[in-house]
């Protein structure tokens, strides 16, 4: 039991390795994104933009979102409100990585990592507005 322990904790290291090089690796991708976008000729264009930069922000806190559920258990994320929120975090932030992946063809292995990290937290967040307790009352 002893020897399980030792391997789930080096294995939580790799993960949260893993979190923040792909943070660093969206956090460029951002970079170059914001820095190379083309001025806006008319009103859709210009919303176009701010949806990229927010999705984008939004993608970046889904990293931080990740570790935070990963790595501890407070009480806060098991209630309904940040739940809901941290969904639409989510749900905005996932364009990114499909968009990455599907029509950019950049930054393949971050976004890969970043869908994974998604449905993670898809899943948990899930599971905890669904549960049949009474613990994700407010």
């Amino acid at each position: 039991m002893n020897i399980d322990k030792k391997i789930l904790g080096k294995m939580k290291i790799l993960i949260n390795i893993v979190a923040f090089i792909a943070f660093i690796g969206q956090f460029f991708s951002f970079a170059f994104s914001a820095l190379n976008q083309k001025k806006p000729e008319n009103a859709i264009e210009s919303v176009y933009n701010y949806y990229i930069f927010f999705a984008f922000l939004c993608s970046l806190i889904t990293v931080v979102i990740f570790v935070v559920q990963y790595n501890f258990n407070f009480k806060l994320l098991k209630k309904k409100i940040p739940n809901y929120i941290f969904l639409v975090i989510v749900a905005v932030g996932i364009y990114i990585p499909i968009m990455q992946l599907l029509a950019l063809n950049d930054f393949l292995l971050t976004s890969c990592i970043l869908l994974l990290f998604d449905y993670y937290i898809m899943r948990k967040i899930l599971s905890n507005l669904f549960s049949s307790s009474d613990t994700n009352l407010e």
